[in-house]
């Protein structure tokens, strides 16, 4: 077989500038990609708590879906990092639905999403969500909870 030194030149060329951008590409997160996004919902304002156990890099999206939006319809409209230690992250959530995935980065600065979610009955929140790289191991949990005011009841005043 006998091949021009052009055409090796060529290949050997597009082989080396893939490879130069694959590490560019390895780097970012793409959550509306993953399968798997459990979706909660309040018509009020949400305050949220994120964990994590320690030993993996997570990083949890909330998304919102808009029909005909790029990325397949979702929007990230917020995300939060939660480090090697397993720091633990709050933030607000504006009222609406929220799409959220889990995504942890392995060795080689992929990022990789969650296999398996769990949605934890509690009448005290609007979603109480566990994930992980398998099932039942729960690495990162979140707990989303309405951010209504209660208001103090008023005592009528005596008439004189």
């Amino acid at each position: 077989m006998t091949v021009r030194t052009g055409t090796s030149i060529s290949i050997a060329l597009l082989l080396t500038m893939f490879a130069m951008a694959q590490p560019v590409c390895a780097g970012q997160a793409r959550p509306w990609l993953c399968r798997d996004k459990p979706v909660f919902s309040s018509d009020h304002a949400m305050n949220y708590d994120l964990s994590a156990r320690a030993g993996l890099q997570w990083q949890v999206f909330f998304m919102e879906y808009e029909p005909n939006a790029a990325h397949d319809g979702f929007d990230i409209t917020e995300s939060k990092e939660l480090g090697l230690r397993g720091v633990t992250q709050s933030g607000k959530l504006a009222p609406g639905r929220y799409f959220t995935v889990a995504m942890y980065r392995q060795r080689a600065g992929v990022w990789v999403c969650h296999k398996y979610s769990r949605v934890k009955p509690d009448p005290k929140s609007v979603a109480n969500i566990c994930y992980g790289r398998e099932e039942p191991a729960c690495q990162v949990t979140l707990s989303v909870k309405n951010n209504m005011k209660i208001a103090t009841p008023v005592e009528p005043v005596p008439m004189p």
